[in-house]
């Protein structure tokens, strides 16, 4: 996909707001090269890198600076829903597995602070934002999600992390668009657009091992017998 986005004295334009050619003035969001807007009949108008390949990441950094800015004005985020289960891979046939919620759908939260690609120990997520002590990291995936090295991460520092998938997006991910998923509707996320998911969650965890032991009194049978072969819940990057 081309990029449609370049910055101009720090602010984010789509290529059709600024002049054609090198006359835009404007630089890759990732890589600060030269850009080049087109604005032909027959594509919707792009920008692409001056006398030099294409760095493959200005739309997604787009896209993060995007974020940040619609969290910044609105100082609010719409959380997805999480639900938990008991383990799946110690239930028996013919039972139920126990469950849980703990994040409520359409629950929506103010924020205090928004903070843009700030190193945290290992990795780096794209937004981190904070609520009194509560840290929330927010990924906005365009082509990669998150890979195994930065989950296990996640996982062994017990953060809290949402990925917002625009990865399969029909057209140009635009601000109107980011601020709908990110602060006001689910609608059009079971599309495949902007779907939001819980990475990992501070209880998660916790909630699974106590459903555990609530599905284990409740079905007090020899777990010595091997169970019926099951998928417990586990996020599963994306490829």
């Amino acid at each position: 996909m081309h990029n449609p986005y370049g910055l101009k004295d720090g602010k984010l334009l789509t290529a059709s707001e600024v002049d054609r050619g090198l006359a835009c003035n404007c630089t890759c969001p990732a890589c600060e090269h030269r850009l080049q807007s087109h604005q032909g009949q027959k594509r919707a108008p792009y920008f692409s890198h001056y006398q030099g390949s294409d760095c493959g990441a200005g739309y997604e950094t787009a896209l993060h600076l995007l974020a940040k800015e619609v969290l910044l004005k609105e100082m609010k985020i719409l959380l997805p829903e999480l639900k938990v289960t008991s383990d799946a891979s110690i239930a028996f046939t013919g039972t139920q597995l126990e469950e849980k919620t703990l994040v409520k759908p359409w629950q929506q939260i103010t924020v205090d602070s928004v903070t843009l690609e700030k190193r945290i120990g290992k990795i780096i997520p794209d937004v981190i934002v904070k609520k009194g002590k509560r840290v929330l990291l927010v990924e906005i995936k365009v082509t990669h999600g998150i890979d195994s090295e930065k989950l296990a991460y996640i996982q062994e520092k017990n953060l809290n992390v949402i990925e917002y998938d625009f990865s399969k997006s029909i057209g140009i991910v635009d601000k109107k668009h980011i601020t709908k998923v990110l602060t006001n509707t689910y609608k059009g996320a079971k599309k495949g657009f902007g779907r939001g998911q819980w990475i990992n969650h501070y209880l998660m965890q916790e909630t699974i091992e106590e459903l555990n032991q609530v599905y284990i009194s409740k079905n007090p049978r020899d777990l010595s017998k091997k169970p019926k072969k099951a998928i417990p819940y586990a996020y599963k990057p994306y490829r």
